[in-house]
């Protein structure tokens, strides 16, 4: 029995009262089906005026689908009011800040001053010359390579010049800086580039005992022209021989200083300067150099004995293995080398020098990258180590 329709044609029909309605329709007033027509009325006080809005009309499948489709919709959009809400109330606090911030800036600020500081103090330091691979005799006609480079004894010369020219120069602009009154004059090897292959000696310029002389002539001029114009109480000259100025196609170790025309250019140099107390030779008999400068541990060698073979990261990580296996029989701060012609920081304590001769034929049949010919300075501070790593070049 639906109540609720009953209860509608009744109200229609002039019965004003739940109990009447009841009555009827046959049920007593406790009759035990009176609870239901109690809740299709809804709430009510016995004899109370029932009115048609206490009815609940029962709805259809349809429209309660309805009802529910639009409490969604209606749930939605009071979901996306309240995100544009949020959305509006966080940028307007944003602008707030930004605002605020704004604000805080253009509040004026106390203008102090800094003084200049005038300190004759400095901290003491020395510079490092790096000389290697000129390799004087050696011939580039730049037919070969393109044009890309052209050398010969007047280049090799006049690059010569404005290397040691460019070098005092730089370290004079230091001395701005630091107080220097010594300085490290490494001789790296390749100076000459000898008879080691058989097309050498066809190309070569000099042979191999006049290269040498070349080569002696030159380092003397530029370690007079230190004495002279660099205000220096010493001067320290480690030496290393370099794998191209051997007597002997074959390369020799335990004895490659009795085979080298350097290692005996260097000896005669140092006799040409033995009597002056402000040159100090150091002369490798063997692989390496070891000087302590100031307290740090420098090692100067060559480097043709560091191979990589083209590989991956080129020659950074052998060379890294190499400095890990110097360091366990020597401990060293620095390592200075030269051989590859391209000068560059290859690990923070190893630094490659460039050459003289600059880019050739055989640079370019293995694909290297052209480099400009240049020589290397580095500053070590007593206080701070190595401050500074420059290329020197010849321009």
């Amino acid at each position: 029995m639906n109540y609720a329709e009953i209860v509608r044609q009744k109200l229609s029909e002039g019965f004003t009262t739940c109990k009447d309605i009841g009555e009827s329709i046959g049920i007593k007033y406790n009759h035990k089906s009176y609870p239901a027509l109690k809740s299709a009325f809804g709430r009510f006080k016995n004899g109370e005026t029932l009115k048609e809005k206490e009815v609940e009309v029962p709805k259809t499948t349809s429209e309660l689908i309805a009802i529910d489709f639009n409490k969604r919709a209606e749930s939605a959009k009071v979901k996306e009011l309240n995100a544009k809400y949020n959305h509006l109330l966080a940028e307007y606090e944003n602008s707030e800040k930004r605002f605020d911030a704004l604000i805080n800036i253009k509040q004026p600020v106390e203008i102090t001053r800094i003084e200049p500081y005038l300190s004759e103090s400095k901290n003491e330091a020395i510079p490092i010359v790096q000389l290697s691979d000129c390799h004087f005799e050696e011939s580039v006609d730049g037919r070969t390579i393109n044009g890309l480079n052209e050398y010969n004894l007047d280049i090799a010369t006049i690059r010569w010049n404005k290397i040691i020219q460019n070098s005092l120069k730089m370290i004079h602009h230091e001395r701005n800086n630091s107080d220097i009154s010594q300085m490290v004059l490494w001789l790296g090897g390749d100076f000459i580039t000898g008879n080691i292959h058989t097309e050498l000696r066809e190309s070569n310029l000099l042979s191999p005992t006049q290269a040498t002389r070349f080569a002696k002539e030159k380092i003397i001029t530029a370690i007079n022209f230190y004495l002279k114009y660099g205000n220096f109480d010493k001067i320290i000259i480690p030496c290393n021989y370099g794998n191209h100025g051997r007597t002997e196609k074959e390369k020799f170790v335990s004895t490659g200083y009795r085979n080298s025309y350097e290692w005996m250019m260097y000896n005669d140099i140092a006799d040409y300067f033995s009597n002056n107390k402000k040159v100090e030779f150091i002369i490798a008999n063997g692989i390496y150099v070891y000087l302590d400068i100031m307290g740090y541990m420098n090692r100067f060698f060559h480097g043709d004995y560091i191979k990589y073979q083209g590989g991956i990261g080129g020659l950074t990580v052998p060379l890294i293995k190499s400095i890990q296996r110097m360091n366990q029989q020597q401990v060293a701060n620095y390592n200075f080398m030269g051989h590859y012609h391209q000068r560059w920081q290859a690990t923070k304590d190893c630094f490659v020098n460039g050459s003289l001769i600059g880019y050739n034929a055989y640079a370019q049949s293995i694909g290297a990258s052209p480099e400009e010919p240049q020589q290397g300075l580095n500053i070590l501070n007593k206080k701070y180590g190595m401050i500074s790593s420059m290329s020197i070049y010849c321009r």
